[in-house]
């Protein structure tokens, strides 16, 4: 019989040293995923409340276009909404006026109040800054909000969105997406 031979040496511990490697990849690897899956979450959520900002300042646009804004523009518009922004506490007004017997001012008045009661239940911390240019017969509208659990930290560029005189002296910045709607010419 042929004995074993001597150059196969003993590896000792060898395969345990290789089992924690492996399940410190693994680990490192299930807390990438939790981190991915984290973020996703989050965007998902940002990209919900842009969704919903452009619907919003699609149906102002609208507003103003069905309540011939353009004939209003001369006088000075109705529509300007530039107090700074903060956060609701309390649900907007419904401005009394029915539409059958409203002026256009008035009827005005009733659009921006339901434009601010829309902001109010779909966006949290939702409020708007509208002004118009009559000149160049466009209206520029910024639609804001508070992402939830951001911070000015998290979210640094959030000031630069918005503008200047809208967001003064605000502890939480919002979250502001611009659009500028332009308007026909008057009939």
């Amino acid at each position: 019989m042929m004995k074993p031979s001597r150059s196969l040496s003993r590896q000792t511990g060898a395969t345990l040293i290789e089992v924690m490697v492996s399940a410190l990849i693994v680990a490192f690897g299930v807390l990438a995923m939790i981190a991915l899956q984290s973020n996703a979450i989050k965007f998902s959520k940002t990209s919900e409340y842009r969704s919903i900002a452009t619907l919003l300042a699609n149906d102002l646009a609208d507003r103003m276009r069905v309540n011939s804004v353009p004939a209003a523009l001369a006088t000075g518009s109705p529509y300007d909404v530039t107090e700074a922004y903060s956060r609701p506490s309390a649900v907007p007004s419904r401005p009394s006026c029915k539409a059958d017997d409203c002026t256009p001012d008035e009827l005005a008045k009733r659009d921006v109040g339901e434009w601010k009661r829309a902001l109010y239940f779909s966006l949290p911390g939702g409020n708007g800054y509208v002004k118009t240019n009559p000149t160049d017969r466009v209206v520029d509208v910024w639609v804001a909000w508070q992402d939830p659990g951001e911070t000015e930290a998290a979210a640094p560029g959030s000031k630069s969105e918005c503008p200047t005189d809208f967001v003064k002296d605000v502890k939480d910045q919002p979250r502001c997406m611009f659009f500028r709607i332009a308007l026909p010419p008057p009939l």
